[in-house]
């Protein structure tokens, strides 16, 4: 199979948009997605920093400091047509209004294949 550039692709860009939540709102923002009509995401449970940069626990009576702060990415690729309504509902859903609320990154997708039909780009997602 070969790679054909993108410039080569009319029509058929894909995004590959990766969103880091909190995970309590996980199920809300799945719900969301689901109801635009988002038909498959990748889940990855993760530790990371940002602007919060930790925070101090006690356990046991003695106080540690915790560095990373257990976060969700989200790992959604659509087409390009999509992209922007994919991350407003993420925007809206995942936002409390507090810092470590997460980030979101829009990235171009080369090429994408469905390994059991062998589609590509657009109609492999």
């Amino acid at each position: 199979m070969q790679v054909r550039p993108a410039k080569d692709r009319k029509g058929n860009k894909v995004k590959l948009i990766i969103a880091t939540i909190k995970p309590f709102k996980l199920e809300e923002v799945r719900e969301a997605l689901t109801a635009i009509g988002v038909r498959g995401m990748m889940v990855t449970e993760i530790k990371g920093f940002g602007s919060q940069s930790g925070h101090t626990e006690i356990y046991r009576g003695a106080e540690y400091a915790v560095n990373f702060v257990p976060k969700i990415k989200l790992e959604i690729v659509v087409a390009g047509s999509m992209a922007d309504q994919v991350v407003e509902t993420i925007t809206k859903t995942a936002q409390t209004g507090k810092i470590g609320d997460g980030k979101i990154f829009v990235l171009d997708v080369q090429q994408a294949v469905r390994v059991r039909t062998g589609e590509t780009d657009a109609d492999a997602i």
